[in-house]
């Protein structure tokens, strides 16, 4: 497959320039030649390709010979992670991205040991970018700020699926309505309280007999459900 690159906007010209950190990658780590086909995009579904026709010490240039728009995907994929520790939480954000995910809301969860740190955002999306750009993806996932148990109930009010490692269903007992988002909700490593799970209502379900890590478990979910929906 063609690899993919990012830029701010798209140009409406026969030719994309490249610059900046992205354009040094592609120049000194990749070896970027002149003739080599690529995809650019801006992170928002909207692509051109074309072919490398200039490379210089900081940018090179294609001649565009296709362009399209990824339209976005029903139903929206949102997974919220409670958050972790701040190489768990990257480790996540990667996974969750290659799998697809459309939206991450970062979770104030009562057992959270980490908390949400200025810049942590910003951080979170380069990750998410990079991780984007790996598995070809032309839509990048949105990554919010952190919300607590509240902002999530007047949100999301019983249109949650909440992973619970006790609970008595099973997450392929879950019904989808193709209109509706499907928010995940997943935990922190101490578990979700018995408080937050009397709050957060809808369905709560369990993922088999395996336990799995808080940084993992939304991962797993994603791929469930998009094999639910049809979708893989």
């Amino acid at each position: 497959m063609l690899s993919v690159f990012v830029v701010p906007e798209l140009s409406q010209s026969s030719t994309q320039s490249v610059e900046g950190d992205e354009a040094h990658h592609a120049i000194k780590v990749m070896r970027l030649n002149i003739g080599e086909e690529i995809i650019v995009t801006d992170g928002a579904g909207n692509w051109v390709q074309g072919s490398v026709s200039t490379v210089d010490k900081k940018s090179f240039s294609i001649s565009i010979s296709l362009r399209g728009s990824e339209e976005s995907r029903a139903p929206e994929l949102i997974v919220v992670q409670a958050l972790t520790k701040s190489d768990r939480m990257r480790e996540t954000v990667e996974l969750l991205t290659v799998a697809g995910v459309d939206r991450i809301i970062p979770w104030k969860a009562e057992r959270s040991i980490a908390q949400e740190k200025e810049g942590s955002t910003e951080r979170w999306m380069s990750v998410a970018v990079a991780a984007s750009k790996q598995s070809r993806r032309l839509r990048f996932p949105v990554i919010e700020s952190a919300h607590t148990t509240t902002q999530l109930v007047q949100r999301f009010a019983g249109n949650m699926i909440v992973l619970d490692e006790n609970s008595s269903d099973q997450l392929s007992s879950v019904k989808f309505v193709d209109s509706d988002p499907v928010v995940i909700v997943v935990g922190p490593e101490g578990g979700i309280s018995a408080a937050e799970l009397s709050q957060l209502s809808g369905n709560q379900v369990r993922m088999g007999q395996e336990v799995l890590r808080s940084a993992h478990a939304g991962f797993a979910a994603l791929a469930a459900v998009q094999t639910l929906i049809q979708r893989w």
